[in-house]
């Protein structure tokens, strides 16, 4: 080797180890700062604010990566310095990133000089367009301007991007939470074009449950042939009381032998819902058991299962064939809903209370889960339980009208003793 290789070599070497060398200080350099954070966030901003070692790259690009919660309770003044900084050196070394302007947002938020924020939150948009956070953001930018159409269509936006976010918060009445919600499957095939049959179908159940049912079925005309479709249109047969319609949806599924088991086994099912409601006992016991026989680690045979014990009256077995379902499909939150109402019917509170606790604890944002376990709560008598519950969901839900009749209900039923 000549003494010319053998210096290139020498000096990629050392700038392989001063690289390693740097990543592995700025991780260092963030867990002391992280530990430091936890116990006094004021002298972590502090540290961020005033070190050198904050502008080197790989500290930068850790910092980026700090908890922003953390710094909650320090110092507005403080606070706004911290996130200047940040942003500058951000913006400096990583101008293609929306951190920095984020960051720079956030100082004029700080500041309460909201016009100025909108601004560098415009431009950490035009970088991340797609980011949830950053349209929440912006939403909450938006309402402090007086813009409410603007700031609901952002939330729109988060929500048809990533459903169930709520980071940042942004308060909302019931009505305008509906709306983004609406809103927000109108826009999903923009984010996930490949799912247009599932996203069709999600915004199709809305519009059924606002009493569109009209707009829902043409909005499914489209992807009439599908067989999950096929299935849906059978269940808004059935309960829309045209058993003839969802028999002739159903044996269509049950019928194309190319439709996965699955579905097969699900059309199954829902027939034998269907011959129950026809009076025929036997005949929808059978399609039951084909339902099975097709699919027997699926929930849906055994909730059919489940229903024809419930038209019997036998809750006990309803419930047993319930459990089998919930063991295939524990996060169903519909699920735990009806083994709720089955294991009060059985006389069985103590699974009802497991089954709705279980709800909230899948589905933590839905008022409906948490006011289900409150109204359960009072007519067990459980008084102590349910204020903590009905506080604790009030507090994510303050303006959720089920919620505010419950609180009143349940004064009223401590007063009355």
């Amino acid at each position: 080797m000549t003494g010319w290789g053998y210096r290139v070599r020498v000096v990629l070497a050392s700038a392989a180890v001063a690289v390693m060398a740097a990543e592995v200080g700025g991780w260092w350099w963030q867990q002391q700062l992280q530990a430091l954070a936890r116990v006094n966030p004021t002298a972590a901003s502090v540290r961020l604010c005033e070190s050198a070692l904050a502008a080197l790259p790989p500290m930068v690009e850790r910092v980026r990566r700090l908890p922003t919660a953390a710094f909650e309770s320090v110092p507005r003044p403080l606070l706004g310095a911290l996130f200047d900084r940040l942003g500058g050196l951000q913006q400096a070394w990583m101008p293609a990133y929306p951190a920095g302007f984020t960051d720079l947002a956030r100082a004029e938020l700080v500041r309460g000089r909201v016009n100025e924020a909108g601004v560098h939150l415009d431009a950490a948009l035009a970088r991340s367009p797609s980011s949830a956070r950053l349209q929440r953001m912006a939403a909450m930018v938006l309402l402090m301007q007086g813009d409410l159409a603007a700031a609901l269509e952002a939330l729109a936006v988060a929500e048809a991007i990533a459903p169930g976010l709520r980071s940042p918060p942004v308060q909302l009445i019931a009505d305008e939470e509906a709306r983004v919600r609406m809103r927000a499957l109108e826009l999903r095939d923009r984010y996930y074009p490949r799912r247009r049959v599932d996203n069709a179908l999600a915004l199709a159940r809305a519009l059924r449950s606002a009493g569109e049912a009209a707009a829902a079925e043409g909005l499914l005309a489209a992807h009439a042939e599908h067989p999950e479709v096929q299935l849906e249109m059978a269940r808004w047969a059935i309960d829309d009381g045209d058993r003839g319609g969802a028999a002739i949806r159903l044996d269509a599924v049950i019928g194309n032998r190319a439709c996965p088991r699955g579905l097969r086994s699900r059309a199954w099912a829902m027939l034998a819902l269907v011959r129950e409601l026809d009076g025929d006992p036997s005949g929808a016991l059978a399609a039951a058991e084909r339902a099975l026989a097709l699919e027997p680690e699926s929930p849906h045979p055994w909730m059919a299962l489940a229903a024809l014990a419930e038209s019997r009256g036998d809750f006990e077995a309803a419930l047993g064939h319930l459990r089998r379902a919930w063991g295939m499909s524990p996060t169903d939150v519909g699920l735990l809903t009806r083994i709720a109402r089955v294991a009060e019917q059985a006389g069985r509170p103590a699974d009802a209370f497991l089954a709705l606790e279980r709800a909230v604890e899948v589905d933590p944002e839905s008022p409906a889960a948490a006011a289900r376990l409150v109204a359960l709560q009072i007519r067990q008598g459980r008084y102590a339980e349910a204020a903590i519950a009905v506080s604790r969901a009030l507090d994510r839900h303050p303006t959720d009208p089920v919620l505010i009749e419950l609180t009143e209900r349940l004064r009223r039923e401590i007063g009355a003793r």
